[in-house]
């Protein structure tokens, strides 16, 4: 019997739609280090963001917003290679969040909102969570 001020959401069906809907899973940051040689760090896209790694890093304490960055990274020790060899500064890292937030739509007839300077690569999809946070820095 359901009742009709309630809505049911299928957590499965729900991560279903949202993968078949989004573009972008994944945002890559491509750098060179002190060899000339690139280097990535991958980020999933914002919504993508596991609940329990913002759990964790937060009862850790110190810069929560920083430490969920470099705990979501792939490889994990990329993260601190693009802040410190890369010389990564506040503004590169509020425009690879914007990326990561503004391309993780559900609709599909949404514009993914990519500047010149980012290209869209499909990837494999994983299993992820369906959280939003609010943006980093």
């Amino acid at each position: 019997m359901s009742k009709p001020n309630r809505k049911v959401v299928r957590l499965q069906q729900m991560r279903a739609q949202r993968a078949a809907a989004a573009t972008t899973q994944f945002v890559d940051v491509i750098f060179e280090n002190a060899d000339g040689v690139e280097e990535t760090c991958t980020f999933p896209v914002q919504d993508n963001w596991p609940l329990k790694i913002i759990e964790e890093v937060e009862e850790k304490g110190g810069n929560a917003n920083i430490n969920v960055l470099r705990e979501i990274a792939t490889p994990p020790e990329a993260f601190d290679r693009l802040v410190k060899v890369a010389d990564l500064t506040v503004g590169e890292l509020k425009a690879v969040i914007e990326e990561m937030d503004g391309e993780a739509g559900t609709d599909q007839g949404e514009d993914s909102g990519s500047s010149p300077s980012s290209e869209s690569t499909p990837e494999p999809s994983a299993p992820t969570s369906s959280a939003t946070t609010p943006a980093a820095a």
